[in-house]
């Protein structure tokens, strides 16, 4: 089988639109302004990103908000992935542990949660 010039404009095409829709977020994403944190659904703690903050979650997890970024640490989940995950610092980002059914959420200033019609 031959390469056609066609085949390769149609390949970096292909390529250029999906690393363009994967960094669109970046560009259009806002700083968050607060963090939410849920056990099993229920709102535990909400907390301003912009004030430094260790806060208990019942023993199961520790959230550390440090420098407007927000991570997890002393997880006693079996895997720990939560621990791993990259700080969040935007509006939309999550944590999510679900062993210990905990969510932690940024969310920004008049940001709404569901779609209005």
């Amino acid at each position: 089988m031959k390469i056609r010039k066609s085949d390769i404009v149609l390949t970096v095409s292909i390529v250029a639109i999906c690393v363009g829709l994967a960094i669109i977020p970046f560009f259009f994403s806002r700083d968050g302004s607060s963090v939410s944190i849920y056990v099993d659904g229920k709102l535990f703690a909400e907390k301003n990103i912009s004030e430094n903050s260790v806060t208990d979650v019942d023993g199961m997890m520790t959230v550390v908000i440090e420098n407007g970024k927000v991570y997890a640490q002393n997880s006693v989940c079996p895997d720990g992935v939560c621990e791993h995950s990259l700080p969040i610092t935007k509006s939309g980002d999550s944590i999510i542990c679900l062993p210990n059914k905990i969510m932690i959420k940024i969310s920004g200033e008049g940001e709404t949660d569901a779609i209005s019609g």
